[in-house]
């Protein structure tokens, strides 16, 4: 599994931010891994309780047909996490900077395909399968160490590696909850980023289901139908969360008619879906197409808020046991122009921020 990860040691890091006399930044009091060291070493020697991961890879977006460049949110978050303070909110010590799963020869052989060509697309989702391999490998033993891992990047395919990773750690079908506008539960058999999710509910690895945000429109009537008759799926559309009434008689309502919710709406369907989750092992799941006007593969011009976003992952990690936490989506340009690579860091800080807490109790 060396060839997995493309390690990131403390001398690449500083190269990325500004120092400051009198600040201390991440990349300065942060963990990586030593020159020649293996990251299987360094993840052994540790005392950080988190573990970052870079995920560069859009194959699977390529093969569902999508806008590619989300592959470069990694690079983007990297740099401006790295530049966060250490400061009593979150200190260095407490994270380990793993580097990115090693997906550049892949990536050269996915440029030259074309989707709209048979042979090619099937070449695609013979890729992406090679990607799943590498992901699961790698988060298996992340978990297995009793870390949190937060993986940035890429598309949603990659949720699947990330799952599946966990389930074999954990021996146990495992529960996840996905901020998305799409439900990504397609059953077409070629992996992309539009079947990680019923990929890993058809390979057992993924016992429980809830999307919160998922838009109504985006959701074909199979779909509706998984949700409607299917135990371990649950679903709360964000046209639902807007109208903060809901009729017993709605395909996806779960609250009787005409009765309001008890807190805000963005924080009660998050209470929903930790119920629903139950007591197993906890995929956090970000898409950030769910976000209005955040540059992603599928970006929405109505969607959910940033600080509703930011309030629900919190609310989730200070609650329950998250076991990892995947943030995809995003494209990035080289100069971060529109903020995608800061707001991803700025998710991964509260989501590790409330982990930890959670977990210092």
């Amino acid at each position: 599994m060396q060839e997995f990860v493309r390690t990131l040691t403390q001398s690449e890091a500083l190269e990325l931010i500004r120092q400051r006399q009198g600040e201390q930044k991440l990349a300065q009091s942060a963990d990586f891994c030593g020159s020649g060291e293996s990251w299987q070493a360094a993840l052994g020697r540790t005392k950080a309780a988190v573990v970052v991961l870079g995920i560069p890879s859009d194959i699977g977006v390529r093969a569902n047909f999508g806008k590619p460049g989300c592959a470069t949110l990694w690079a983007a978050a990297r740099a401006k996490f790295l530049s966060m303070q250490d400061n009593a909110a979150l200190r260095g010590q407490s994270v380990l900077v793993l580097g990115e799963i090693a997906v550049e020869d892949v990536m050269r052989k996915a440029s030259t395909l074309d989707p709209t060509r048979a042979a090619d697309l099937a070449a695609l989702h013979a890729l992406v399968c090679e990607v799943d391999e590498r992901v699961a490998a790698v988060a298996q033993e992340i978990v297995k160490s009793g870390k949190l891992l937060v993986a940035v990047g890429g598309g949603h395919e990659n949720a699947f590696g990330i799952i599946k990773g966990l389930s074999k750690a954990t021996s146990r079908g495992v529960s996840c909850i996905n901020i998305d506008a799409h439900a990504d539960l397609r059953q077409d058999a070629g992996r992309h980023s539009g079947n990680a999710f019923s990929a890993a509910r058809r390979e057992k690895f993924l016992e429980r289901y809830c999307v919160v945000g998922l838009q109504e429109p985006f959701v074909n009537d199979a779909m509706f139908e998984q949700f409607q008759k299917e135990d371990g799926l649950h679903a709360m559309t964000l046209e639902r969360i807007r109208t903060r009434l809901f009729s017993g008689s709605e395909m996806l309502g779960y609250f009787p008619f005409g009765k309001m919710w008890p807190h805000a709406p963005h924080i009660a369907v998050m209470e929903e879906a930790a119920k629903f989750a139950k007591k197993r092992p906890l995929a956090l799941e970000m898409d950030l197409d769910a976000i209005t006007g955040v540059a992603a593969s599928a970006p929405t011009t109505a969607g959910l808020a940033v600080e509703e976003v930011r309030e629900m992952l919190r609310y989730i990690g200070a609650r329950r046991n998250v076991s990892t936490f995947h943030i995809c989506e995003g494209i990035a340009d080289e100069t971060d122009s529109q903020g995608v690579g800061a707001l991803t860091a700025l998710l991964m800080s509260d989501v590790i921020k409330t982990v930890l807490a959670r977990r210092a109790k």
